[in-house]
């Protein structure tokens, strides 16, 4: 079993950073479980019970009358490899540039524990198998193929400098993904996803059940002209919008070389009041390690308060820099990269999925969108596709799938027009990596800039 202890993870870093000869030394330790099954139309395809370590030692060192640091990793607990690794981190170090700021690492600070989810770490095989004859069947019942995976992960984050932080935190993920299809080629796909920190919460009859209907309504697809459309987004679909904004907008890195949309407009009501966003590490829905990659306790944090920008998320260096309080959301250093939101929450609002559809008379259901990619930052400018299931909405009823459309879209602006939150929030992904915490959103006038032959 590769998680250790709190107490055992605590000593295993203490220990080595008492052994580094640099004036400062920073040790990181990740535990990492993980069990998935891959499936096809054919049953398991792939199958993994994996256990990792990693192993991070930052330090830095005087050269020449001026502090430089280096960071190097190993994937073992072995001590040759760990103090090979160390040493590869001070001969970096020698020959790196000066770091930007005498700023010593961060001393102690208070975090509160988080536990691990004994369910997600326990899941068999044979429970996964489970799901995936269950998926099979309901395929085959509506002559459809089917894909999947279905995974469940567990780790721990421990991190010990020289100074006398200490942080330690867990974190689970299980999931259970399907996707539906007609064999030939024909372009019919429908997927779903769901995912939570325990995996006894998972609605996997749901995401079978979604699945299937929605591939089964997508088949014989009609074409579709590009323009401005009154769309449904569903989870996975607004999961990419906020995705998008997290990597590349809300970070103090960002502001301050104004690329962000908040330049400019912080505490300027842009859009409906209704519109709410946070990030929010200890949700009880997905909670996730409590401090970020230089160990600062990750705070809650809003980025939109009813329709207000307020604000970036910041880590030592730049809440220091712009005279900010440090959120915790920064990576480990040291790195080029600026802090980054990593548990956004957008608050749900009032109406179910059924009345956004409702309130729809001739407009788009949008499963979720994939190929998604930034153009723009200021506006933040994006294009990528519909994937799925994309439907027609007309005196608000779900009629007539339709062929797939590209969007050229910014994120901004499709905010500015948010007219309905659903009530409910799900954790969903979106293709390219991470979750959100999310409802459904209708928005007017979402721009689509060409369509497709499928």
């Amino acid at each position: 079993m590769s998680i250790l202890s709190n107490d055992h993870a605590v000593e295993l870093c203490q220990s080595l950073v008492q052994q580094s000869p640099a004036d400062q030394t920073e040790v990181t330790l990740d535990c990492v479980e993980d069990r998935f099954v891959r499936y096809a139309c054919d049953g398991p395809t792939q199958n993994a019970d994996r256990e990792k370590y990693a192993v991070a030692f930052r330090v830095r060192i005087p050269v020449d009358g001026q502090l430089r640091e280096a960071r190097a990793t190993c994937g073992t607990i072995d001590p040759d490899d760990m103090r090979a690794a160390m040493d590869r981190a001070l001969v970096l170090a020698e020959h790196a540039d000066p770091v930007d700021s005498d700023r010593p690492m961060g001393g102690p600070v208070t975090i509160p524990g988080s536990a691990m989810e004994r369910p997600t770490q326990d899941h068999t095989f044979r429970e996964k198998g489970a799901w995936i004859v269950e998926a099979q069947a309901a395929a085959h019942r509506a002559g459809l193929l089917s894909a999947g995976l279905v995974q469940t992960t567990v780790l721990s984050k421990t991190l010990v400098n020289s100074a006398g932080r200490v942080a330690h935190g867990a974190q689970a993920r299980a999931s259970f993904s399907m996707t539906a299809y007609e064999g030939g080629g024909s372009g019919v796909t429908a997927s779903s996803e769901t995912v939570h920190a325990s995996v006894d919460r998972l609605d996997v009859p749901s995401a079978i059940r979604q699945t299937v209907e929605r591939a089964a309504k997508a088949r014989h697809p009609e074409p579709i002209d590009p323009g401005e459309y009154t769309v449904v987004l569903m989870p996975q679909a607004v999961s990419a919008l906020l995705l998008g904004m997290s990597y590349a907008g809300f970070g103090a890195q960002e502001y301050h070389e104004s690329r962000s949309p908040l330049c400019g407009r912080v505490g300027e009501r842009l859009f409906p009041d209704g519109l709410c966003l946070m990030d929010d590490v200890r949700h009880e829905l997905y909670p996730g390690i409590p401090f970020d990659g230089e160990g600062s306790p990750t705070l809650r944090t809003d980025l939109l308060r009813h329709g207000a920008f307020t604000g970036p998320v910041t880590d030592a260096h730049w809440a220091a820099r712009l005279g900010l309080t440090n959120t915790g959301h920064g990576h480990s250093q040291p790195s080029p990269r600026g802090p980054e939101p990593r548990h956004l929450v957008l608050a749900p609002g009032h109406q179910s999925t059924e009345q956004l559809i409702a309130g729809v008379e001739n407009g788009l259901l949008v499963s979720q969108f994939h190929y998604t990619n930034l153009m723009e930052p200021r506006e933040m400018v994006f294009t990528g596709m519909t994937r799925g299931g994309t439907f027609r909405i007309e005196g608000g009823r779900v009629t007539r799938p339709v062929h797939n459309l590209r969007f050229t879209q910014s994120w901004v602006q499709a905010l500015t027009r948010v007219r309905g939150i659903g009530n409910q929030l799900h954790v969903a992904g979106a293709l390219f990596g991470g979750e959100v915490l999310c409802p459904s959103l209708r928005i007017d006038g979402f721009r689509f800039t060409s369509t497709t032959a499928f």
